[in-house]
């Protein structure tokens, strides 16, 4: 007899997954209508992938698994999504500070 998986968490706007099927790392941007839309983490390539096909990230020892990258992160992906890109160009900066002060 075999168990039933348990069911899968849809991963947060601005977490960094990894898509199985395309063998690639990319940050939510958005979900819905059963598909999740992701962004490469260099440069503004994006793409769709279905949840099933997605895994949360492990810890890495690399400046985007910090829990402020992280916040930064999600603020600036929420502010790209509201089209409010004088935020996100604040974040952006913000971003920057903190990998020069802290992951330096």
């Amino acid at each position: 007899m075999t168990m039933p998986s348990p069911p899968q968490r849809t991963p947060a706007v601005g977490e960094l997954v990894h898509d199985a099927r395309r063998d690639r790392i990319g940050e939510v941007t958005a979900n819905g209508n059963g598909r999740l839309h992701l962004r490469a983490l260099a440069g503004d390539e994006t793409w769709e992938a279905l949840p099933c096909d997605v895994q949360p990230t492990t810890p890495a020892p690399w400046p985007f698994r910090c829990e402020r990258c992280q916040e930064i992160r999600r603020e600036r992906s929420v502010a790209l999504q509201g089209g409010d890109l004088r935020l996100a160009v604040a974040l952006t900066e913000k971003m920057g500070v903190h990998l020069r002060q802290v992951h330096t």
